[in-house]
């Protein structure tokens, strides 16, 4: 797999006020999930800066068959959404860019 087929993964997530440290544990208990599932280079949640219970998800993956078709219909993703589900305000948006090195 070229390192041009890699994408990453922006989510953006809206949780529910005052929710971001319980958000935060939850999303801990099951990163694993992610991190293990085939075609995962790395990932990162960050709270926002600038705006009170907001957090974006970086992934990056091997291709964007690595999330759309191989990780988003499996049992480990539906036990992932399962758990940070009941913190979200609103339903994610997610998009996909290019990724680039990020190495050095």
């Amino acid at each position: 797999m070229s390192t041009r087929d890699q994408v990453t993964e922006l989510a953006w997530l809206s949780i529910q006020p005052g929710q971001g440290a319980a958000f935060e544990a939850a999303f801990a208990s099951v990163a694993s999930l992610v991190s293990s599932a085939e075609g995962h280079i790395r990932h990162r949640l960050v709270s926002a800066v600038d705006r009170a219970d907001a957090y974006l998800l970086e992934v990056d993956w091997t291709d964007l068959a690595a999330h759309v078709e191989r990780f988003e219909p499996s049992d480990a993703h539906a036990r992932f959404m399962a758990s940070i589900e009941p913190f979200l305000a609103a339903e994610p948006l997610i998009i996909h860019v290019p990724c680039c090195n990020r190495s050095g």
